[in-house]
C-alpha cells in the first residue's frame, strides 16, 4: 500500500544522488563524533560555556532551517537553472571550508577565545550544512513518488555512506582531534567532499514538472505545513529521535570508559553489524508491516531488551550486560532508515491538497523543531555527566561518573524511545488512507507531466 508506480529513476541518477552521502556522511560524521570531545574534553571548555554555546547553537539552528528551506523553494529557476542543485554546486565547497574552521584552535588556554571559536565554528558549520543537505534531501521525493524506490535509494545512500564513513570510524575513532594527523585527515576529507558535491550537482537533474509549482509566502507556507496532522506527529517523533542521535557517537569518548578492554572494537562491530543488518531487515519487512508497524514493533523490543540488560548490570556489575544492552539498541534500530520517507509522505499529502511541492520548506520546518534537540541532547548529557562527577579529559573516573555514563548509554535511550513511539502510534498515513493518497498523487503528477509535454 506504500508503493505506487511512477517513472523509474535510472541507475546513473540513483548513484549520482547517493554519492551525496560521501560528503554528507564524512563531514557530519566527523563533526558529530569529535566536536564535543574537541571543545569539552580536550580544550577543557568550562561546562557553563559549553552549555551557553549550545543554547546559541540551538537558536541559530532553529531559525536558519525554515528560512533556508523557503529560500530554496522560491529560487528563480529560470535565472539559476534549478532550485536545489544550484546550492549543492556553489555552497558545497563553502561548507567544506566551514568544516575545516572547526578543528584549528584559536586558543588553547583562553576560555573566552575558545568559547567564541566554539560558537562561530559550530553555528557556521550547521548553517551551511542546512543549506546544502536540505536541498539534497529535497531532491529525492521530487525525483520519485514510489515509496519502495525512495527506500531503496535511501538504502543505497546508507551503503555508500558506510563505505566512506566506516573506515574513517576505525581511523579516527580513538584519535585525538588536537593531533597533527587528525588535521591532515580533515583537510583531505574537505577536498574529497568538495569533489563529491560537484559530482552530485553534475549527475542529478530536477524534474521539470515541479519547476513551475506555486511558491507560497513564508508565513502561509509555514501555516499550511503545520495544518497537516501527519506532519505535526512526525515533528514529535523526529524531535525525540534526534535527542538520542545527538548524544550517540558524540560521547563515544565517555562510553569507552565503561565498555572495558577492547571497548572501541566491540562498539564498532556492534555499531556496524547491528545497524546495517537491521536496515536491510527493515526494508524487507516494510511491504508486510509498513513503516509505522516496523517502528512500533522494533521500538518496543529495544525498550524491553535494553531495560532487562540494564537491570542485570545493576544486579551483577558485569560489563557484558552493558554490551548486550547496546547490542539490543543497535540490532533493532534499522527503522531509522524510514525517517525521511515518513517526512516525504507528509510532503506528498501536502501536494495532494495544494497541487504544489514545497520540499524545501518541509525540510526546513522539520529542522526548526528537531534541530533544538541537537543542542538539548548534549546539554542533558553534559549536565548528567557533571552531576555524577565526570572529570573532563581524565581516563580515571570515579564510580559515580561511570554510573552516570551507563545511564546516558542505556537508560536515556529507553526513555526517549518510549516517548516517540507514542507519536508513531497516532501517525495517520498508513493502510487504506495512505493508498488513497498515493493514488491521488499519481493523478496529479501525470497531469503535471502532460502540461510540461504540451508546452514543448
Amino acid at each position: 500500500m506504500e508503493n505506487m508506480s511512477s517513472k523509474k529513476l535510472s541507475s546513473k541518477t540513483k548513484i549520482g544522488y547517493a554519492l551525496g552521502a560521501i560528503p554528507n556522511g564524512l563531514l557530519l560524521y566527523i563533526f558529530d563524533l569529535k566536536y564535543i570531545e574537541f571543545f569539552f574534553n580536550d580544550l577543557h571548555l568550562l561546562p557553563i560555556y559549553f552549555i551557553a554555546g549550545q543554547i546559541i547553537y540551538l537558536a541559530i539552528n532553529a531559525i536558519n532551517d525554515p528560512l533556508l528551506g523557503h529560500m530554496s523553494d522560491k529560487t528563480n529557476r529560470e535565472k539559476w537553472g534549478s532550485r536545489r542543485v544550484v546550492y549543492i554546486k556553489y555552497f558545497g565547497p563553502v561548507w567544506a571550508l566551514a568544516f575545516l574552521l572547526v578543528w584549528f584552535p584559536w586558543s588553547f588556554d583562553n576560555q573566552t577565545i575558545i568559547f567564541i571559536h566554539y560558537c562561530v565554528a559550530i553555528c557556521l558549520f550547521d548553517t551551511l550544512f542546512t543549506l546544502v543537505v536540505t536541498v539534497w534531501l529535497a531532491l529525492l521525493p521530487e525525483m520519485t513518488s514510489d515509496t519502495d524506490e525512495r527506500s531503496s535509494v535511501q538504502f543505497l545512500v546508507l551503503v555508500i555512506g558506510a563505505i566512506a564513513v566506516l573506515p574513517m570510524f576505525l581511523v579516527i575513532g580513538e584519535m585525538k582531534p588536537t593531533s597533527s594527523t587528525f588535521k591532515i585527515i580533515v583537510i583531505i576529507v574537505a577536498i574529497v567532499s568538495t569533489v563529491m558535491q560537484l559530482v552530485v550537482a553534475k549527475l542529478c537533474k530536477e524534474r521539470p514538472e515541479f519547476q513551475k509549482d506555486e511558491v507560497f509566502p513564508l508565513w502561509k507556507s509555514l501555516k499550511e505545513c503545520l495544518k497537516l496532522k501527519s506532519f505535526r506527529i512526525y515533528l514529535g517523533y523526529i524531535f525525540f529521535a534526534t535527542l538520542i542521535g545527538s548524544v550517540g557517537l558524540s560521547y563515544l569518548f565517555a562510553y569507552l570508559l565503561i565498555l572495558g578492554e577492547n571497548g572501541f572494537i566491540i562498539f564498532f562491530l556492534i555499531f556496524v553489524i547491528g545497524n546495517y543488518s537491521s536496515y536491510f531487515i527493515c526494508l524487507k519487512l516494510r511491504p508486510k508491516w509498513g513503516m509505522r508497524g516496523i517502528i512500533l514493533r522494533l521500538g518496543t523490543v529495544r525498550i524491553i531488551g535494553t531495560a532487562i540488560c540494564f537491570i542485570l548490570w545493576v544486579l551483577t556489575s558485569s560489563t557484558l550486560f552493558i554490551i548486550l544492552g547496546y547490542a539490543c539498541l543497535a540490532f533493532f534500530s534499522g527503522y531509522s532508515i524510514f525517517t525521511f520517507p515518513l517526512l516525504y509522505l507528509s510532503i506528498d499529502e501536502d501536494e495532494v491538497i495544494h497541487g504544489t511541492r514545497r520540499d524545501g520548506m518541509f525540510q526546513g520546518l522539520q529542522a526548526l523543531f528537531n534541530k533544538p534537540a541537537v543542542s538539548i541532547g548534549p546539554i542533558i548529557a553534559t549536565i548528567l555527566l557533571v552531576s555524577f562527577g565526570y572529570v573532563q579529559g581524565s581516563e580515571a573516573q570515579p564510580d559515580s561518573a561511570l554510573f552516570g555514563i551507563t545511564l546516558l548509554f542505556l537508560v536515556y535511550p529507553i526513555v526517549i524511545i518510549a516517548i516517540y513511539l507514542i507519536f508513531i502510534y497516532f501517525y495517520p498515513l498508513h493502510g487504506d488512507t495512505l493508498k488513497e493518497m498515493q493514488e491521488k498523487l499519481e493523478v496529479i503528477h501525470k497531469r503535471k507531466r502532460e502540461i510540461v509535454q504540451n508546452s514543448l
